[in-house]
């Protein structure tokens, strides 16, 4: 049998000599390089740095809470009665464009970052999204005047949000195929570090004498991220699926080498490496066009997949509980110290349960987890809801300490499942589902209809909480549990499946190009041996396919 070409006139590596032989095939879904040790601390170690990239969006997009509870911040924005303290007339409508045009620019950052990444790849997009957010967030500490503050925090969410679908992309497409739920879960457990040190920041310079000092300080903290960034960029290794895409497979495959430490014999980083090339391949000649994505059946459904998971993640209420924390808590009778106590506990137990929900990723699987979030939400928000309409609307004079306590539980234990489960899905399962080149586009797509729903309830929720206060949850449960609904009919299961193969699970089998489990490795003769398919036996749709018969994989019998 002779050597199978991956590129028309361009010779394989000696090492990376191919032998084919006709076989029947397996199931994609029973093993991603079975057997092989896909674990190394160097891979750990460059993803881990890379999701500090959301330390800057989980800081920025929480700052405004503890900078919103700061009674100087609210004076010297005019935003309370300077004797009576009471919000000024048009206090909510400001305090809701405060909140909201960070979402506004983050779903401008997410869709342009897609373009910046794909053009100029994973490394460039990290310079884009650290670029802005340093040029937002220093004036943002400088600002003189509300309207000030709302035009650079509108900058300041077109780089911070942008690290979310940029480093969430990057970290999916270095991770080995078995822990790509923990190495990316990584991405989760950074953007609640960064929520935590905001409402620490808050608490520690609440204490201040100076009262610029209180707000203005926590505000320039948010610079150090995007700068951490910027330094470390040299070290990091350029995506090799982009490179590939990019017609450069010798960069490509030192990246994989170096990222799992193989040698030339080594069978998982040469048998990854083929499937990525072979797939980079075919998918270098598709349409990779906005219009493509939304009118191919396959890809659309994939579309609407991220967009409802980013929606319906944020309409669970999480981020209106943590932006506007401080007005929750003072409708349940908690002065400002105690507020921003309670708020600092709250995110900070949400670091460890998404760092257990990022090891769970890939024991139980994406699906499971997904569908107990919704589940798990809905739950807790019904009991808050219950809680707050009978014994803080409104507060009494002697209020139920232990309902209220009960009340405040129930928001930990809300923080605890989303971040466990709905936080991490959304940096792991959205690259998942997207093949090499419509990867960050999918991404960005899923984080703008985050934000841009996260526009929406910033917007009414001050004017809301006011108006009809207990009774704004409903909304979040109703919501929520269309969701949960959804996601049991509609999530599909992603664990250990190489990113070559996801479109198998989209009724696409003609879209991978080979299937992990008829890739091997012959010791003897140091050869990468794929086990080309001559008939396929009736196997559950979307775990194999038949690979002979295409042009570009090819093998010729002697």
């Amino acid at each position: 049998m002779q050597g199978m070409d991956l590129q028309e006139n361009e010779p394989l590596d000696e090492t990376f000599k191919i032998e084919s032989m006709h076989h029947k095939s397996q199931p994609a879904r029973k093993a991603a390089f079975g057997g092989s040790k896909q674990f190394t601390w160097y891979n750990l170690g460059i993803c881990f740095l890379i999701s500090l990239g959301q330390l800057a969006f989980g800081y920025n997009a929480s700052i405004i809470s503890t900078t919103m509870g700061q009674p100087s911040f609210l004076l010297y924005m005019k935003l309370v009665d300077p004797e009576t303290f009471l919000p000024t007339s048009s206090a909510s409508s400001i305090e809701g464009a405060m909140s909201g045009i960070f979402f506004a620019g983050s779903a401008v950052g997410a869709l342009t970052s897609s373009y910046v990444s794909d053009r100029w790849g994973r490394k460039i997009g990290i310079i884009f999204c650290s670029t802005f957010a340093l040029i937002g967030g220093t004036m943002c500490c400088a600002a003189q005047n509300p309207g000030m503050f709302i035009a650079f925090r509108f900058l300041v969410g077109v780089g911070a949000n942008a690290f979310v679908p940029v480093t969430g992309v990057y970290t999916s497409e270095l991770a080995p195929p078995a822990l790509r739920g923990f190495f990316g879960g990584l991405n989760g457990v950074l953007i609640l570090s960064g929520y935590s040190l905001a409402s620490y920041m808050g608490l520690a310079f609440f204490h201040s004498t100076n009262p610029a000092a209180q707000w203005r300080a926590p505000l320039g903290l948010a610079l150090l991220f995007p700068a951490l960034m910027l330094l470390m960029l040299p070290i990091f290794p350029e995506s090799p699926r982009w490179l590939l895409l990019k017609n450069r497979p010798e960069e490509a495959e030192r990246v994989v080498r170096r990222l799992h430490r193989g040698g030339p014999d080594d069978e998982f980083s040469r048998s990854e490496f083929y499937q990525m090339r072979t797939q980079a391949e075919y998918d270098r000649a598709q349409n990779s066009s906005w219009k493509e994505l939304f009118s191919k059946p396959s890809y659309r459904r994939r579309a609407i997949t991220v967009m409802l998971i980013g929606a319906f993640g944020q309409a669970s209420g999480v981020i209106v509980i943590n932006n506007f924390s401080p007005m929750i808590y003072s409708s349940l009778g908690y002065d400002t110290e105690e507020t921003l106590i309670l708020l600092c506990g709250w995110i900070t137990g949400g670091i460890f349960a998404s760092l257990i929900g990022a090891w769970l990723m890939d024991k139980w699987g994406r699906r499971p987890m997904i569908i107990f979030g919704f589940g798990g939400c809905v739950v807790c928000l019904v009991v808050l809801a219950a809680i707050i309409a009978r014994f803080a609307t409104p507060v009494p004079e002697n209020p139920n300490r232990a309902a209220l306590g009960t009340a405040v539980a129930m928001l930990y234990l809300f923080i605890w499942i989303f971040a466990s489960t709905l936080d991490n899905a959304l940096v792991v399962y959205l690259p998942e589902l997207f093949p090499n080149h419509y990867r960050a586009k999918g991404m960005s797509i899923g984080v703008a209809s985050l934000a841009l729903t996260d526009l929406v309830l910033l917007q009414v929720t001050p004017t809301a909480m006011r108006t009809i206060g207990w009774k704004f949850y409903l909304v979040f449960i109703c919501i929520t549990s269309v969701a949960f609904i959804w996601a049991i009919l509609e999530i599909k299961e992603t664990k250990g499946l190489p990113l070559e193969e996801i479109a198998a699970l989209f009724g696409e089998e003609d879209q991978v190009a080979v299937f992990a489990a008829n890739i091997h490795m012959d010791h003897a003769n140091h050869e990468v041996v794929v086990e080309e398919v001559g008939d396929v036996d009736n196997v559950e749709k979307g775990h194999a396919k038949a690979v002979e018969g295409r042009t570009s994989l090819r093998a010729d019998d002697n």
